[in-house]
């Protein structure tokens, strides 16, 4: 009855370093792969279709998104696209430096006009939106963002691609897991467990999964809070007017965040707080820093600018 189980073990065994290659290279792979060929893969899934036609990017969004390349200072070598998005804020993904390049989502509502527009309705979580109602005018009121405002959230994708973190953030799955196993062995032959019964083995080598789990969501929530703490400090310090635009960002999306909750009804309170914030998904895991936090580190830059003698 144990044969199966046994030829299973025994060739895993055998074959363990080159699974462990296998398994962190696919990994990896799976997790930078629209990196490398962000053109065909986000625009795919970001495109905004209205009334079944890709909406090409306006003149008024394309010298916007250009505005912020110079502002940014990208070099004339790096390749940048930017499309017409559904989304509420702009989605990004590439390496700017390789061939395939970098490519932005620009949300539609940037334009502001669509918003009202009774041939372009708004449909969140399954629900369309009222914009008569008192939480569908907050809404529309969120959505539509100052000219700051607007740089702001496109500057701040520009220098998460111009960073390379991608690479980093798609490094810590595959490093966990070569961790994990080479503690998991490490252990193993430390405890003489490779000469006890195959239960106990299977035992410990589920707790070491557990462990490995633990660690990389430890590492993947860790990096990515000082990650977004950076990138919101590194736009902010581009000139006042973007740290003016990056206050008015977070507070439109908490303002945001808050007329949904109305809107959804009890949905709406599983997915956001009172203040706006999004609320976890796991009891363990913050995924992202709280947009308070991200508004009032903002602001506390803002500040800065405006009075250097006391900062």
């Amino acid at each position: 009855m144990a044969g199966p189980l046994w030829r299973a073990a025994a060739f895993v065994q055998r074959h363990r370093a080159g699974l462990l290659v296998g398994s962190c290279a696919g990994l990896f792979g799976a997790q930078i792969s629209y990196h490398l060929f962000p053109d065909p893969v986000i625009r795919w899934l970001y495109q905004y279709w209205p009334q079944g036609q890709p909406a090409p990017l306006s003149p008024e969004l394309q010298s916007l998104f250009q505005e912020v390349l110079q502002d940014v200072g990208i070099p004339s070598g790096h390749s940048y696209e930017a499309f017409t998005s559904f989304t509420f804020q702009p989605v990004s993904a590439g390496f700017p430096r390789l061939p395939a390049g970098a490519i932005v989502g620009i949300p539609a509502t940037f334009l502001g006009g669509i918003l009202i527009d009774s041939d372009h309705p708004v449909v969140v979580h399954g629900q369309r939106v009222n914009w008569q109602s008192p939480a569908g005018t907050r809404l529309r009121d969120a959505l539509t963002l100052s000219r700051d405002a607007q740089k702001f959230a496109l500057a701040k994708e520009v220098v998460y691609l111009e960073s390379s973190t991608a690479a980093l953030q798609a490094l810590l799955a595959p490093a966990c897991l070569a961790g994990t196993w080479a503690l998991g062995v490490g252990a193993k032959h430390a405890l003489g467990l490779y000469g006890g019964p195959m239960n106990l083995r299977a035992a410990f080598n589920l707790a070491a999964a557990v462990a490995g789990f633990v660690a990389y969501a430890f590492s993947t929530d860790s990096l990515t809070h000082a990650l977004e703490a950076w990138l919101d400090r590194r736009t902010a310090a581009l000139s006042a007017a973007y740290a003016q635009g990056g206050v008015e960002f977070y507070e439109k999306i908490l303002s945001g965040n808050i007329a949904l909750r109305s809107l959804l009804g009890k949905r709406g309170e599983q997915l956001y707080t009172p203040s706006g914030n999004i609320v976890p998904r796991h009891w363990f895991r913050i995924k992202h820093l709280p947009y308070t936090t991200r508004r009032d580190s903002v602001l506390q830059m803002w500040r800065a600018t405006l009075n250097p003698g006391h900062s």
